[in-house]
């Protein structure tokens, strides 16, 4: 018989501006579903939305891709909705994502806590030292109370990478972390062709506009790039006032680097948008996985990150660059050297990137260990 598994998120599919999180689950029960139930609540708006799905209805149970959603309402997001919905399913297992989330995470664990329902929280990178850095003294806080509370005592915590783990020990004294790292979505792409002029760049970045995915930063790097570049922005607005510093970057950029802000790129044009460039543009401040990073190498774009995301030493293997966050110029120095190579060198490191991500996405020993993760006993 299969195990219950009832996952709160406060994002899901339709909904795509939240990013990462949203794939990680889909993609969980897109792999899973054979031999677990999947029900999950989460709320009826998108990130940064005021404005319903349109065509979903609220409060009731429906079947979306192999699980069985609930999509709450404003009105409904309550204690008592949560308590109901967990006295409902009588689920196995409660997997909850986001550590902050007083709904979608705390309130559950603590239901699920008193119900002696084993838990599972993911914590989504939120630990990470850059993270941890953008409203710190809130975070130490609420970090500080949840401890004296021991909420999440025999709560299993989710690392999705070495890295997270550290954190993750760093800030809860236990041996209940389980490190697997997140499933990248299925995906069937062939490697693609894409021209290369010498001394011309095209490239693209795909997440929030914010702190946490180092916009700014990304802009200010270009600032010492002599070759001709193209570089497209698609994400929504996190904060204005941090777009109106990365829009007065942009326009004191010289007149070799083009910068467009696109809007927000619903996550079905993804693959479709990421054919146009020769590089993906991610100097993030931390990544527990990266979705985008995977899904623009499966589309044979190189890519450009920091060095604060699971993929790591890609320059060794001609792969691409991870370039760490303390010297600024030097992806000024890879942008450029990407930008004159030839398409015979180009091609090489596209191929190996986009096999690097095949491997990637048809690693089956991830889905075992999830398989494992959601078959352990209390």
């Amino acid at each position: 018989m299969n195990k219950k598994v009832l996952i709160f998120i406060d994002w899901y599919k339709p909904g795509f501006k939240a990013g990462g999180p949203i794939r990680s689950i889909s993609n969980i029960v897109d792999h899973l579903h054979h031999k677990t139930d999947f029900y999950i609540i989460t709320s009826n708006l998108d990130y940064l939305s005021t404005v319903p799905y349109t065509g979903i209805e609220a409060n009731t149970w429906i079947e979306v891709d192999n699980a069985s959603v609930k999509y709450l309402s404003k009105d409904k997001i309550n204690f008592s909705t949560i308590k109901n919905s967990i006295k409902e399913v009588t689920p196995d297992i409660v997997y909850c994502n986001s550590l902050y989330s007083f709904y979608f995470s705390l309130s559950p664990l603590f239901i699920s806590k008193k119900r002696n329902i084993k838990t599972i929280l993911a914590i989504r990178g939120m630990l990470s030292p850059g993270s941890l850095s953008i409203k710190n003294k809130k975070k130490r806080a609420f970090l500080t109370l949840i401890k004296t509370l021991q909420l999440f005592k025999n709560c299993t915590l989710h690392a999705t990478s070495l890295s997270e783990y550290h954190d993750i020990q760093k800030e809860f004294s236990t041996n209940k972390i389980v490190t697997i790292q997140n499933l990248p979505e299925k995906k069937v792409m062939p490697f693609q062709n894409k021209d290369k002029e010498i001394g011309e760049l095209k490239m693209v970045s795909i997440g929030r506009i914010s702190p946490e995915k180092n916009t700014l930063y990304a802009l200010k790097a270009l600032e010492n790039v002599t070759a001709k570049v193209s570089y497209d922005i698609y994400g929504p607005i996190y904060a204005t006032e941090y777009w109106k510093k990365c829009q007065e970057t942009i326009n004191l950029l010289p007149s070799n680097i083009v910068v467009n802000y696109n809007g927000v790129l619903n996550h079905n044009k993804i693959d479709e948008t990421l054919k146009k460039y020769h590089t993906l543009f991610l100097p993030s401040t931390g990544e527990n996985f990266g979705h985008i990073i995977i899904e623009a190498m499966i589309n044979s774009c190189i890519p450009i990150i920091s060095d604060k995301t699971p993929w790591r030493n890609l320059e060794k293997d001609k792969i691409g660059f991870d370039i760490p966050l303390n010297d600024i110029k030097e992806y000024a120095l890879i942008i450029d050297k990407l930008a004159i190579i030839d398409q015979e060198n180009f091609n090489e490191l596209s191929k190996n990137s986009h096999q690097y991500a095949f491997n990637i996405i048809n690693d089956k020993k991830i889905i075992e260990d999830y398989h494992k993760l959601f078959q352990l006993n209390n």
